[in-house]
């Protein structure tokens, strides 16, 4: 069994591969952006923001892992991500990036200040720390998973947990530390120009395209009057944060900039007073498929039936392996995993010939019973692949998952339970 320091070593190497996640890239490509800004030419400057960035990504980590050991404590489940199950949560994301985006943009204009001057953003690095951290945890990792697992698992002790958050943490805001203090990296990145700004107009749209895919998610989570009146409530932030720059710019004095912004804030509020009601929609539960059929399989897709354990067991007694997949709106890497490696030609051929029945387990809302399977498999987070076999077995697979991987593993459930074996076939 690996030791604290094993852990801590894969908290930090799947902390840091989050940076490339797409949860978190468009965050940290923005402060490298802010770098070549504000900082190229001021060293303590930019060692400032980094001190500043990773403070912000480590503050946002203790929170959650004082929140994590308080709910384990009090008997409650956790897992990686599970607040992303909540609308209120999603909702106020979604809000923060698309204002992030309108910022890139060039919409409006953040500007953070201390008794009247400007503090060169340092705070405004240390909330693009916080935001990068909560970004990071609908995003599963190489690593991670093994990572997450410990720091969320029963058995481990208070200091434990907190322990890996913080390496975690540290792993997600290194990139930009290293570059902040050594200088020859620095320097190595292109010179300011003109080109920033194209490239901070695209950096807004990826935001835009983050809040777009987010909100997928709350569309699966809430009926549909109360998304659209959710998307009302972004138009009206979007022109209140318009309002504030256009009418209470820092070309304005103090007095009118206040009472601006005093508006554009109560307009927000009653907007978001009439339209963020979030209903959640009568979950209607689906009925298995009949023991011993395939699903009906839609053009060049994978038919999945919902999970159920009793039905899992039904077909396993009869000889037939399950292939399961747990997944959610809310997880970007189960959605990259699902288009590229696993609803592909390779699987669907596999799956139909062998006979393997495929089933989805979806924890886009909480779901009491799926959380405790997936602990029962070792996991406290998503993506999950497992193959449940006849002999009571289970094939686990990676988080970190390519279609021949998955192939592979089908051909040996197909190999020692073929379905002319099956009974009632």
């Amino acid at each position: 069994m690996a030791s604290l320091l094993e852990y801590i070593g894969i908290g930090l190497l799947g902390g840091l591969i989050l940076n490339v996640m797409p949860c978190v890239l468009p965050v940290l490509t923005m402060k490298l952006f802010h770098v070549l800004e504000h900082g190229a030419g001021d060293a303590r400057a930019r060692k400032l923001h980094g001190v500043a960035y990773a403070a912000g990504i480590l503050t946002a980590f203790l929170v959650l892992a004082i929140a994590v050991i308080a709910l384990r404590a009090s008997g409650e489940r956790v897992g990686w991500g599970m607040q992303f199950q909540h609308p209120p949560f999603v909702a106020t994301m979604i809000a923060l990036i698309f204002a992030f985006g309108l910022n890139a943009l060039g919409v409006f204009e953040l500007n953070i200040s201390v008794h009247g001057h400007h503090h060169q953003g340092y705070t405004a690095s240390y909330f693009n720390g916080i935001f990068a951290a909560v970004m990071s945890t609908p995003c599963s990792a190489p690593f991670l998973g093994t990572a997450a697992a410990f720091a969320l698992g029963a058995g481990a002790i208070w200091w434990q947990t907190l322990a890996m958050f913080l390496a975690i943490g540290l792993g997600l805001s290194s990139p930009f530390l290293v570059v902040s203090f050594i200088p020859s990296l620095a320097k190595a990145l292109p010179r300011p120009g003109p080109w920033m700004e194209t490239f901070k107009s695209l950096m807004g749209f990826t935001l835009l395209g983050a809040a777009v895919w987010l909100f997928g998610t709350l569309q699966a989570q809430v009926t549909a009057a109360a998304a659209r009146d959710f998307l009302a409530f972004l138009l009206v932030l979007a022109i209140a944060l318009w309002a504030t720059h256009h009418f209470g710019g820092v070309i304005y004095g103090d007095a009118r900039r206040l009472t601006v912004r005093l508006i554009a804030l109560g307009v927000v509020v009653a907007a978001g007073t009439q339209t963020l009601g979030l209903e959640k929609p009568v979950r209607q539960v689906a009925a298995p498929i009949a023991m011993g059929t395939q699903p009906a399989r839609a053009a060049e897709r994978i038919a999945w039936t919902p999970f159920d354990l009793k039905q899992i067991g039904a077909e396993t007694k009869r000889g037939r392996p399950i292939f399961a997949d747990f997944t959610a709106e809310w997880c970007a890497n189960c959605k990259t995993n699902d288009k590229l490696f696993v609803d592909t030609q390779p699987v669907r051929d596999r799956l139909r010939k062998s006979g393997i029945l495929p089933m989805k387990a979806d924890l886009t809302n909480n779901d009491d019973a799926l959380w405790d399977e997936a602990n029962a498999l070792g996991r406290t987070g998503i993506p999950i692949y497992v193959l449940y076999l006849p002999d009571g077995t289970r094939d686990l697979l990676p988080e970190a998952i390519t279609t021949d991987m998955l192939v592979a593993h089908l051909d040996a459930a197909a190999k020692k339970f073929p379905p002319d074996r099956v009974a009632g076939q």
